[in-house]
């Protein structure tokens, strides 16, 4: 069986391809596929390892999800599976047909099957018998072609698409097969010469033989040669890894020059025409901008701001094509270019993804997973593309003006040990492998945007004008159309300003799943101690099977206050500074009864209450046999909640705009904007929901005041002043009367640092 990977393919028999799976309707007929699916894919399986190519396998041709028992049958769970794979298919076909993008092969094993995907490599669908249904077109073969000659191929100038990754003397002559021999070559030599080492450390080699019989006599003659030969060979070594590092960098480059040629002659990416209408002028300058980007971010923004119905808006495409919003967001002007991807960070943190938009940000990852997307607006017009995940990998800025030729390398540096510096010169090499890749990137996606430019209609421009340099046609921007607004701090000097007070009766959001730590058993599970109540009221253990949800809202059901206790804060002198400063260690904090050596330095004297804030919850083992729940009071540590009875929506519309987290911490970890949106609109969902009754009550005193767009802001500084929890038709009275002395302005305060001090 012939096997192919890379290229691309088309469907030739598309419906012939959906009528056969959609016929997969009966149990059997579904074991028969999977069966003779694992059968045509046996030959790319290594041993117990599961490839992507069994994991499509298994997704479209098993059940998805639990069944048996009291839940639903095998044959529910496999009639959604199949109509969730068909779904698939057409969305395939789809970006295939309408969008014009290829459907790559990952396998494609002749007469057997074939394995296509989009973008995410990890995610596709199989094919049987390929040839019934598709058409392979292999990629093309550049390794005997130098970059000269494709240019010529492809009628693509020298200099054309900007700075050259290989000098221009050398386009005409490399070639990577060449080069590949050379480093093949190199290699062999490397390996030679491990061998000639590891024979003289062993005495192996003819000019040891002799010395070793006369070992006893000779043995110091015998180390000076071995030392002598193998500083020889380190030396010849260093030079051999330096001609290889230098050949593959050169093999590297090569193929990217080729890569960066194929991306200004438009070879690479397909855009897809997502918006039709007319051009903006061509005198209209393209603003390109710098900034990526990133659909968890930003979809959760509109979401917490925007009432929109994601159950009809699909995927990101249709979202692009038909909503306004989006346009505002991913193409704000008239002519630009803005990149997108589908994470900053990668990560997913929390115990569940309830979003409105999971299914849109699910969509992206099935198709296109880390690929970079170029956004192209002209007027009405707008095209999306997708840029090769192999390739491109830009984690954050574009900086398309950013042109970096060389590494400068650190200092020197001395090592004890000859692991260290191999080690230290391969972090470096790395290191240098990073930048390199990252700047080869950004010159992939100038080079397919300057092409565009210079042999498309997408988006002209003036003969000569380059995208690499900002000029009247060309502006750079590094914002989101908007100036920074830093009113407020951040959300971390809200949080705290809002934490500082909770009454019985107030409204609080859980930022984490809870549960009453406990230790393990010497049998390994949980011990549930009878006395030990952590989390809990007195001291039975009433909590041990209580939980806190995560996202959820909470009224606080009793908040108690320790006896006030008197508290230290000092430091001591340690030793001194190079310019003879005393230096510190501390500060610390304890109670004032601890005695203290009576060199330490007291900073601060100050009385400390300690609060305790504790909501109710049911305990998981009531209920079985009566049918009558009982709850528990479960405590929550004043980092583990966001009180939201003075909270207003200009605080939260201020975050979620800005992105003003202020190192918020969730659990000791600094939580970036794609996850804490997910409480930053369940919070505004329910002071919106608030505020629309405070709105009614204030309404019926005076209509004007709440046509202010800074009303909320006002009434939370009343309330605070007053010490006002709730709006009541009798307290809207008194606001409307000290309204017309409001101004918002309400002092908030940098939110304390408590991890910077010891506790003894």
């Amino acid at each position: 069986m012939s096997e192919k990977r890379n290229g691309s393919a088309r469907f030739t028999d598309y419906d012939g391809y959906l009528a056969w799976y959609s016929s997969l309707e009966t149990l059997d007929a579904m074991d028969a596929a999977h069966d003779q699916m694992r059968k045509a894919t046996k030959g790319q399986r290594e041993g117990y390892k599961r490839s992507r190519v069994d994991s499509a396998v298994d997704e479209m041709f098993q059940p998805q999800g639990g069944y048996g028992g009291f839940g639903r049958s095998k044959e529910t769970a496999w009639k959604e599976t199949r109509e969730a794979v068909i779904t698939r298919i057409q969305q395939f076909h789809l970006f295939s047909d309408e969008y014009g993008q290829p459907l790559k092969v990952g396998a494609w094993g002749d007469g057997k099957y074939a394995y296509l995907y989009l973008g995410n490599p990890d995610k596709g669908i199989v094919v049987p018998t390929p040839e019934k249904y598709l058409e392979y077109i292999p990629e093309a073969d550049l390794s005997d072609v130098t970059p000269a000659e494709l240019r010529a191929q492809l009628s693509v100038p020298m200099g054309s698409e900007g700075s050259a990754i290989v000098p221009a003397d050398q386009q005409g002559l490399l070639t990577g097969n060449a080069l590949s021999a050379k480093l093949e070559e190199n290699k062999s030599a490397i390996d030679a010469l491990e061998q000639q080492k590891e024979d003289i450390r062993n005495a192996r080699s003819k000019e040891l033989a002799g010395l070793k019989a006369q070992i006893d006599a000779l043995q110091a003659t015998l180390e000076a040669k071995k030392q002598n030969l193998m500083a020889q060979l380190e030396e010849k070594m260093a030079e051999m890894e330096a001609m290889k590092e230098s050949l593959e960098n050169q093999i590297f480059l090569l193929d990217s020059q080729l890569y960066a040629i194929r991306c200004y002659a438009g070879e690479v990416v397909k855009f897809a025409h997502i918006r039709k209408g007319k051009n903006a002028p061509n005198t209209e300058p393209i603003v390109i901008y710098q900034k990526l980007r990133f659909l968890d971010e930003d979809l959760g923004r509109i979401a917490s701001l925007y009432e929109l119905q994601w159950d009809k808006l699909g995927m990101f495409e249709s979202f692009l094509q038909h909503h306004p919003l989006a346009l505002e967001t991913f193409a704000p002007n008239d002519r630009c270019v803005m990149l997108v991807r589908l994470s900053r960070t990668g990560r997913t943190l929390g115990r569940k993804e309830d979003s409105p938009y999971s299914n849109m940000l699910e969509d992206y990852d099935y198709y296109h997973g880390r690929t970079v997307g170029i956004v192209i607006r002209n007027g009405e017009n707008v095209y999306l593309g997708w840029t090769d995940e192999d390739r491109v990998h830009i984690s954050d800025d574009l900086i398309v003006s950013r042109v970096i030729t060389e590494v400068t390398p650190d200092e020197p540096k001395e090592f004890h040990f000859e692991s260290d510096r191999r080690r230290y010169e391969k972090a470096q090499k790395e290191a240098r492998k990073q930048i390199i890749d990252g700047i080869i990137s950004r010159a992939f996606v100038y080079n397919i945007l300057q092409g565009i430019v210079d042999n498309s209609p997408l988006l002209p421009l003036p003969e000569g004008v380059k995208l690499n340099k900002q000029s009247e046609y060309v502006i750079y921007s590094m914002a989101d159309k908007s100036l920074t607004d830093n009113r407020f701090g951040s959300f971390t000097n809200i949080l705290a300003l809002c934490n500082k007070q909770v009454h019985e009766g107030d409204q609080l959001l859980t930022i984490q799943y809870l549960v009453p730590e406990r230790d393990r058993s010497f049998y390994g599970g949980w011990r549930s101690d009878t006395w030990q109540n952590t989390r809990g009221r007195g001291d039975r253990n009433r909590t041990h099977d209580c939980s806190v949800e995560d996202c959820k809202l909470y009224k606080a059901n009793v908040v108690e206050y320790d006896e006030p206790e008197e508290w230290l804060r000092y430091r001591y002198e340690v030793g001194k500074k190079p310019d003879g400063s005393p230096k510190y260690a501390g500060p610390y904090c304890c109670r004032a009864d601890n005695s203290l050596d009576p060199e330490v330095e007291i900073l601060e004297r100050y009385t400390e209450t300690q609060r305790h804030v504790f909501v109710s919850v049911p305990k998981a083992s009531s209920g079985w046999r009566t049918g009558t729940e009982s709850r528990s009071n479960f405590e929550l540590y004043n980092n583990e909640f966001v009180n939201l009875t003075y909270m207003n929506s200009v605080w939260l519309e201020w975050v979620i705009t800005n992105n003003k987290l202020g190192g918020w911490t969730i659990g000791g970890k600094v939580v970036d904007y794609a996850y804490a949106i997910r409480y930053l609109k369940k919070a505004m969902d329910y002071i919106r929901q608030r505020e629309e009754q405070e709105k009614a009550f204030i309404d019926t005193v005076d209509p004007k005041i709440c046509k202010d767009p800074d009303w909320p802001l006002k009434l939370t500084q009343w309330k605070l002043d007053k010490q006002v929890r709730t709006i009541t038709e009798y307290q809207a009275k008194r606001f409307a009367k000290a309204y017309p002395n409001l101004d918002g302005k309400i002092n908030i305060k940098p939110a304390p640092n408590d991890d910077m001090y010891m506790y003894i």
